[in-house]
């Protein structure tokens, strides 16, 4: 319950730690914290541990409204039939007044569906599946060290389409040795399928994965990556499909239609658009429960309550030890400052590569032109951005360097908190 008696909105998060090994490790990009899958019996006791995290915030969200509900990981579909069942059931003992309509997402990975577990997912009450594929490319995907072959990809597919699931489909541009010919065979077959929502995204080469240390050679330079970012906005446009954020791209006339929840993806949406433009301290905010999962709170200039974002612990003995103790299992937490609270709002806005200049002045009371105007300046100079009365908007290369572009925005307010951050140190 917010301060002024309106109920918040929660677009609630479960991670699912396990994974299948790999060879490479986390599939050779992943920089995701994952737990090792030994047998059904992680699966089953991690649920019960899941069970017992949600009673203790049972208080907390007695008064809220659970808008959407996003199942992640790891890989939730190692989890077998009837567990999906009792993890609906988890989340529905939370929010007793659930909306059964609502947008119930659930990723996965192909090799792991068959029909009885996508039954099972659909009657349980998840209405979208979000399956990372990668790369459809039987010969491709050997670079991750995934068994997956491009046949259980369309099996899967076939299968969403019987039991009425909304769909998302993951794919990566600038794989190793991947050709723009390679990149349109993947999106043409993708499309051809009926698929509606494919995420598009570009390869992250970071930290110590193994395409970062091994396999850098084999990546795509710069260049030629945003030459398949542009190949590919064009394939799709021509097929159809509205590019939503700088990676997501959704079929015209799913994206007119309102009438069905679980197509128009509430959680991803949500958690873009996360503060009221008038005085209502209503909000939308990320719950999140398990391993890893994050809680996000953000509230409006001038609220009584501080924003605050927590994270639950990345080691699973640690969340196992904190839960069965009747402790919320979270490692770390952090109050933002109205700077922070303007910055995750900005990185939002970017991903759908515009930001709303009169909506920016209405939450933060503030000129989005006269704040960060030296960036917006060098990035006119590099026709990245154009700037209107209403809008400023990423255009050319503006799009496809987002990360950069927020990386930009946010370092003055980095260099600050890591400067606090070592003075704390030394003190300590």
């Amino acid at each position: 319950m917010t301060s002024d008696g309106e109920k918040t909105l929660v677009n609630m998060y479960v991670g699912i730690p396990y994974c299948l090994p790999t060879d490479p490790p986390h599939c050779g990009f992943c920089l995701f914290p994952t737990e090792k899958y030994n047998g059904k019996k992680d699966t089953s006791d991690y649920l019960e541990y899941v069970a017992k995290e949600a009673e203790l915030y049972k208080e907390f969200y007695k008064s809220s409204i659970i808008e959407s509900l996003y199942v992640g990981g790891g890989t939730p579909n190692l989890l077998a039939p009837k567990d999906y069942y009792r993890l609906m059931k988890i989340v529905t003992d939370l929010f007793p007044e659930m909306d059964s309509s609502i947008e119930k997402t659930l990723e996965g990975i192909p090799q792991l569906f068959n029909e009885d577990k996508i039954k099972a997912i659909s009657d349980s009450g998840f209405n979208r599946v979000s399956m990372g594929v990668q790369q459809v490319s039987d010969k491709l995907i050997k670079s991750s060290g995934r068994k997956q072959t491009r046949k259980q990809v369309f099996d899967a597919i076939d299968l969403f389409h019987k039991y009425n699931l909304s769909c998302n489909i993951d794919l990566i541009y600038g794989w190793p040795e991947q050709t723009i010919e390679d990149m349109l065979n993947d999106l043409k077959e993708i499309t051809q399928s009926g698929i509606r929502h494919i995420t598009h995204y570009e390869l992250n080469i970071a930290g110590r994965s193994d395409f970062a240390t091994q396999q850098r050679k084999l990546v795509a330079p710069i260049s030629d990556k945003i030459e398949m970012f542009n190949v590919a906005k064009e394939f799709l446009l021509s097929k159809g499909y509205r590019q939503r954020t700088v990676y997501d791209w959704e079929k015209v006339e799913v994206f007119e239609n309102k009438k069905n929840v679980s197509e128009n993806y509430l959680y991803e949406n949500k958690l873009r658009d996360f503060l009221a433009t008038n005085k209502s301290s209503q909000t939308s905010c990320m719950g999140g429960l398990g391993f890893a999962a994050i809680n996000m709170r953000m509230q409006p200039l001038g609220s009584e309550t501080s924003s605050i974002s927590t994270m639950n612990h990345k080691s699973l003995h640690k969340y196992y030890d904190d839960v069965l103790a009747g402790n919320l299992p979270i490692e770390r937490a952090f109050v933002h400052e109205n700077e922070d609270v303007k910055l995750v709002w900005l990185f939002q806005a970017l991903q759908e590569m515009k930001i709303n200049t009169i909506k920016y002045q209405k939450i933060f009371n503030s000129s989005i032109t006269e704040d960060f105007k030296e960036i917006w300046i060098a990035l006119e100079k590099e026709s990245w951005i154009e700037i209107k009365e209403d809008e400023i908007t990423l255009v050319k290369d503006g799009e496809f360097y987002v990360p950069l572009i927020q990386s930009l925005i946010s370092k003055s307010r980095v260099d600050i908190i890591s400067k606090e951050q070592a003075e704390q140190k030394v003190f300590v």
